[in-house]
């Protein structure tokens, strides 16, 4: 009871006001004989003799399942194909650092350390500690953190099978005939037993349906089972339930059940045991005599990372990389965790190594991290992945910008069934025709959930999404229905259609190099709160993605507010708003309206506010870039008035301005013009000067991404909310920032 209370409590200070300065393990080296166990009484009153072997089978059974749904995430195929390009970042690094680290070891002969024959254990790079480094650093879709993960699967298989040898080069015949048909029936136990009745679980599972919690309890209580198989047949026991996440299926539906049902309990629960248990046998306080063998340790521990560094930027030119880039991959690959330390207690319990190279290993593993992770952000600071050579500032895309007789270009983002019938009326609306048809990339955005590696993968050809090795049930009806619009729309439409796998924090960059080397001309993306039943948290992490395409898309940026699906362009009379106050984006809104002028059965409201207190008026000179803003404000306008003359077939348009004073005022009169719209369009931000918007922006919900006018349209405020609302954010030149 005292062990939980002490771990809860020195856990909420790491996730309050000292999570900058403590972690996981500094935490369970504090409560160790190091700091606060050096005390005898109260070592002996918090973690009494008696219960260390509680202790001790808590802390396998949180590293049992710390490996097992860490190696869950991992998609071995899929690294494993990208590492044949790249085998050089992991074969050369391993055994530079290898060979270094034996020959200071053949140096250095403590007599009774047994550690000089294992040198690769100090050289660890271990693949689920880079996949989580990668995974926090927000690199895991960069082209760095791709090369990263690779080198760390190649670099991993060449330990393990280094160890073997090294671990049974001295072991009889009959010893190593035994350890091989004991790998074999686990092999077939997980080839032919495990996977094959897992995979019969999921296709009894209707698509879209939960997996029932018996066989979840089932699965879950796998990986103790095999631990303690491999335990009894002397195998390392990390081994059963590392293999057991390697062959189960991943990605959806059950690989994303089982790691939302127990992440928080390993993680929240668990895993501060572990933490304990390692820092209760983890002292620092050596006595002066032990000084030369720590200092020793650490020497050879160091030069055999500087190593890695080294050979990384060796490697570096023949794939036309930047020696700067080459010393961030070896950063990368030398930072330690949670597999180190598994693997240096489990050399301590056999002897391998004693108590104080221990020790030295474990503040190595907290030391060497706290330098890498700092200087990674520092010397790869990473913006976007940028597929074209050029750095400069490139041509901005907009819709304004678009010939009358060229196509349409638009990526549309969907995450859920119920964004499509949206999608397909807002685009339908938009009017294809021969002399400006629309091509459509539709992006599929699923989170990260259930493997380590994201995707960006056409699924166009039937061969295409047969070569996903995870099936995700909701993507072919999305797909599906884009393709039934494409073959009956009123206009040319071409679909193609892709599957964006990626943690919520950088999805956004696999559609910008979509939209960038695809010359699209708008993303659409639904807002957050378009699904009135998606969790809060889900919600929260769409509006933080949608916050990233508006601040690095190059093109413009359309979010779609249509939280009760009214959206449809079906009806016999489509009405559709604009409210017009000045400003880029507002003329990326008309752009869009003067499409659907020539659409048949479309009726366009634009309503203009012209705000009458200028800068004449208080004696203040009007800029050249307002006055340049005015100037396209009032061209586009009358673009739009010449089209509404020549169209003689559309006479449902209207046109009329409202004179305002202020931003209030503007509110005000959009609260009077409620009407039977089908879509309301309006710009994000507005004309320079004319309206405080920065200093009304902090009464309302979510002026940050629909600006003060799209956020008061989209509220109950206006149409009782249920009229859809496309607001538009204009592309803008911005200075891409290369990863040099």
């Amino acid at each position: 009871m005292g062990q939980s209370v002490v771990l809860q409590v020195v856990e909420h200070l790491r996730n309050g006001y000292l999570r900058r300065v403590l972690t996981n393990k500094e935490a369970g080296i504090l409560l160790g004989p190091s700091c606060i166990g050096r005390e005898r009484a109260i070592a002996g009153a918090l973690f009494p003799v008696k219960q260390s072997s509680v202790l001790n089978t808590v802390a396998k059974v949180a590293m049992v399942y710390w490996v097992f749904t860490n190696s869950l995430k991992t998609d071995v195929m899929t690294t494993l194909k990208v590492a044949k390009r790249c085998w050089r970042f992991g074969v050369i690094p391993f055994f530079s650092s290898f060979f270094v680290t034996v020959t200071l070891l053949s140096l250095y002969k403590p007599p009774p350390d047994k550690a000089h024959r294992f040198p690769n254990i100090f050289t660890l790079s271990s693949f689920p500690v880079v996949s989580e480094t990668l995974a926090n650093l927000n690199l895991v879709a960069t082209e760095m953190g791709q090369i990263a993960l690779s080198s760390a699967m190649i670099s991993e298989i060449l330990e393990w099978i280094t160890m073997e040898i090294q671990f049974n080069s001295e072991e009889s015949l009959e010893f190593l005939v035994v350890a091989l048909i004991s790998v074999c029936v686990f092999a077939f136990i997980y080839l032919c037993i495990v996977r094959p009745l897992v995979k019969m679980v999921i296709d009894k599972t209707p698509p879209g349906k939960p997996i029932k919690e018996t066989y979840i309890i089932m699965i879950l209580l796998g990986p103790l089972v095999l631990a303690a198989l491999c335990d009894l047949f002397g195998i390392n026991f990390i081994l059963g339930p590392l293999f057991y996440g390697f062959v189960l299926p991943s990605g959806p539906p059950l690989a994303t059940t089982i790691l939302e049902r127990s992440e928080v309990i390993i993680s929240e629960f668990l895993m501060p045991f572990f933490y304990l248990f390692i820092g209760l046998r983890t002292d620092i306080t050596g006595t002066p005599e032990d000084w030369p063998v720590i200092l020793t340790v650490l020497a050879i521990i160091l030069l055999g990372c500087l190593a890695k560094v080294l050979a990384c930027v060796f490697v570096c030119p023949t794939f036309n990389i930047k020696p700067k880039n080459g010393v961030v991959l070896g950063l990368i690959l030398n930072v330690k965790g949670m597999v180190e330390i598994i693997f240096y207690s489990r050399m301590r319990q056999f002897g391998v190594i004693d108590e104080k190279v221990f020790s030295v290993s474990v503040m190595f593993v907290l030391s060497i991290t706290s330098v890498c992770i700092p200087l990674i952000k520092y010397l790869y600071r990473h913006r976007r992945v940028l597929k074209t050579p050029s750095m400069q500032e490139e041509h901005v895309r907009t819709i304004q910008s678009i010939l009358d007789n060229s196509g349409f270009n638009i990526v549309s983002c969907v995450h859920r069934d119920e964004h499509v019938h949206s999608m397909i009326a807002l685009i339908e609306a938009c009017n294809p025709t021969m002399q400006s048809p629309i091509s459509i990339h539709v992006v599929h955005l699923i989170k990260l959930v259930g493997k380590s590696t994201p995707i960006l993968l056409p699924m166009n050809k039937n061969n295409s999404r047969k070569s996903l090795s995870v099936s995700y049930p909701n993507t072919n009806h999305i797909l599906r229905a884009f393709e039934n619009y494409s073959n009956n729309s009123s206009g040319p439409v071409t679909i193609f259609s892709y599957i964006n796998v990626a943690p919520y924090k950088s999805m956004h960059e696999a559609v910008c190099n979509l939209a960038e080397d695809s010359s699209v001309d708008v993303i659409i993306i639904p807002f957050h709160q378009n699904d009135l039943s998606s969790f809060s948290d889900v919600a929260t992490k769409i509006r933080e993605l949608n916050a990233s395409f508006l601040a690095n898309a190059q093109c413009t940026v359309g979010i779609l507010v249509d939280r009760y699906s009214m959206l449809s362009s079906s009806k016999a009379l489509f009405h559709v708003g604009i409210f017009f106050i000045g400003g880029k984006d507002d003329r990326e809104a008309l752009a869009v309206g003067i499409r659907m002028l020539e659409r048949r059965n479309t009726s366009v409201t634009l309503c203009r506010f012209v705000v009458v207190a200028d800068k004449k008026e208080y004696g203040l000179v009007e800029s050249e870039e307002e006055m340049m803003e005015r100037t396209l404000d009032e061209s586009l306008i009358d673009e739009f008035e010449t089209k509404n003359r020549l169209s003689s077939d559309f006479v449902n348009v209207i046109h009329h301005e409202v004179v305002v004073e202020d931003s209030i005022q503007v509110m005000e009169a959009i609260r009077g013009m409620e009407n039977d719209y089908d879509l309301v369009m309006v710009g994000k931000r507005h004309g320079i000067g004319d309206l405080t918007e920065e200093e009304m922006s902090i009464f309302m919900d979510n002026a940050d991404q629909l600006g003060l006018f799209g956020d008061m349209l989209a509220s109950n405020e206006f149409c009782k909310g249920k009229v859809p609302v496309l607001v538009m954010q204009c592309g803008e030149k911005r200075v891409k920032q290369t990863t040099s």
